[in-house]
């Protein structure tokens, strides 16, 4: 069976034909198990049993609030085979967006372990009906079920499920601070996945069954992406809970793993830590990274210590995943993120929705099957970012002329400055070739006189005595003297969401301080 004919499947479907196909063959590895095709078919099976002994139907919002774990794969697929739809809920937001969120979706199920009993004591009152709790691991204050009663279900009477069935909730930001639902279907899902695989006649990102991959997504972000590409293809996937270096270079030596996925600030401190303790990690062979611009000479270095080729993507909530990468086997473009994958399409536009010139700047559409329709209860954002099938992303980039897509900023962190619009990207990516410098965000700050000024937070490298001077000066030789940042902040630490971003907003409620420097 093709990976195009399994992507034409549910996600429930495309998990059982593979248990037939292969039943013996390895599917997931964790810390403390593992589990064959054959065998996490069969348990996703009695998970989806023991959730409609609870009364869980189709069209159902289920929300997952535990760490990450092989539960999480199989709560998720559980979901996808009743036509249940996996709400994940990010344990670190404020009570009152924790609330719209559950709110928003209706939830009635929760799947929860023990050590968030704290957060579920509110939760439990925000639930039209009365919650019900199934604990992952050990029994809490608020339920009886747990995981382990699964051995006591079959599976349940099969389920009507369609390709344009709600699978998932994945949330992100909202304009107005609430987070919003991207609706993401089995199609959705199944043709992002899809992406990765080349076909006849088709280049996707080289990915097939001979990989082992690891995804270091958290559970509130892009979980599908922990797996959705191996149950197309058969290969195994892996699941580990911490962003320590040395527990993930254990994790790559131990289960061999061939392709990996994390934001390149890991991907650094991974570099530190190999420098030290020497893992053999010769198994690597392909450092996807989205979410931040690399500089050549990090690049260099990554692909010089793991022997793995560096490729650079980007994707987004409502894309449901990579949709532009720069696969190392083919050219390259300095700057550039790389090209649209296969199954999406993108244009660049003004402000008229009119293409662009090739290199001027505009903002970057998007549509195709695995782009999402819209997002739950949120019809103010839907209509702003979603026209005729377009996805508008806020994202401003170009084309150049080999159609290859440069990233120049986002809208809304636009500066003008003296009325020249200035993109923080393009300072960003400046610094960050600065050779003694780990991580750094640019942000717009405020000054009476001047008006708008880029306001630079940076991080040091190991060992660095970089300061304020040094990095100007650095800056004014390759910048235009408005660009270079008039307050430069040295933080220890730069603030990250979940999916290993920069927390622009946590930077932005910090007063900007131009003394700041944390030694």
């Amino acid at each position: 069976m093709t990976v195009e004919e399994l992507a034409g499947m549910t996600l429930g479907d495309a998990l059982r034909a593979q248990a037939r196909m292969r039943p013996d063959a390895p599917a997931l590895w964790g810390d403390a198990r593992a589990l064959t095709w054959g065998q996490l078919d069969a348990e996703v099976d009695q998970l989806a049993g023991l959730l409609t002994h609870m009364g869980v139907r189709k069209g159902d919002a289920i929300g997952f609030l535990i760490t990450k774990r092989p539960e999480v794969v199989t709560g998720f697929l559980a979901c996808a085979r009743l036509g249940a739809i996996m709400a994940p809920i990010n344990f670190k937001m404020h009570p009152d967006r924790l609330r719209f969120q559950v709110e928003s979706a209706n939830l009635r199920t929760l799947i929860i372990e023990r050590e968030f009993d704290e957060l579920l004591r509110p939760m439990l009152s925000w639930f039209t009906d009365p919650g019900r709790v199934l604990y992952v691991g050990d029994k809490g204050k608020y339920g009886d079920v747990t995981y382990a009663d699964i051995v006591h279900h079959q599976a349940p009477p099969p389920v009507d499920v369609t390709l344009d069935d709600p699978c998932y909730y994945n949330y992100t930001s909202g304009t107005t601070g609430n987070p919003k639902g991207a609706i993401a279907t089995h199609r959705n899902v199944q043709q992002n996945g899809l992406t990765a695989f080349d076909r006849p006649g088709i280049d996707g990102l080289g990915f097939d069954a001979s990989h082992v991959f690891l995804g270091m997504f958290s559970v509130f972000a892009h979980p599908h992406e922990l797996f959705h590409r191996s149950i197309l293809c058969g290969g195994a996937f892996v699941i580990v809970d911490t962003l320590n270096p040395r527990v993930i270079a254990e994790t790559i030596q131990r289960f061999s793993v061939s392709w990996m996925m994390a934001v390149p600030s890991f991907y650094e401190m991974l570099l530190d830590h190999v420098e030290e303790d020497r893992f053999n990690l010769s198994s690597l062979r392909v450092l996807e990274s989205g979410g931040a611009w690399v500089s050549p000479d990090t690049l260099a270095r990554l692909e010089q210590k793991f022997g793995a080729a560096f490729m650079p993507v980007w994707g987004s909530t409502e894309t449901t995943g990579v949709a532009v990468a720069m696969r190392p086997d083919r050219p390259r473009r300095p700057g550039s993120t790389g090209k649209p994958v296969a199954g999406y399409d993108l244009r660049v536009v003004d402000g008229q929705g009119r293409d662009v010139a090739v290199g001027d700047v505009g903002e970057m559409i998007i549509r195709g099957p695995a782009v999402v329709s819209g997002y739950i209860n949120s019809a103010d954002d839907g209509e702003i970012l979603f026209h005729d099938g377009w996805y508008h992303t806020q994202d401003l980039v170009r084309f150049d002329e080999d159609g290859f897509i440069h990233f120049v900023g986002r809208r809304s962190e636009m500066l003008k400055i003296g009325g020249i619009r200035v993109y923080p990207l393009e300072i960003e990516r400046v610094i960050k070739e600065h050779p003694e410098v780990r991580d750094c965000v640019v942000v717009r700050a405020e000054e009476r006189i001047r008006g708008e000024i880029p306001r630079a937070i940076i991080q040091r490298a190991p060992g660095s005595t970089l300061d304020v001077r040094r990095l100007q000066r650095y800056c004014r030789d390759r910048l235009e003297g408005y660009k270079i940042p008039r307050i430069v902040e040295f933080w220890a630490q730069i603030p990250k969401l979940p999916n290993g971003k920069i927390d622009k907003a946590a930077v932005l409620a910090v007063p900007a301080n131009p003394d700041r420097d944390d030694r």
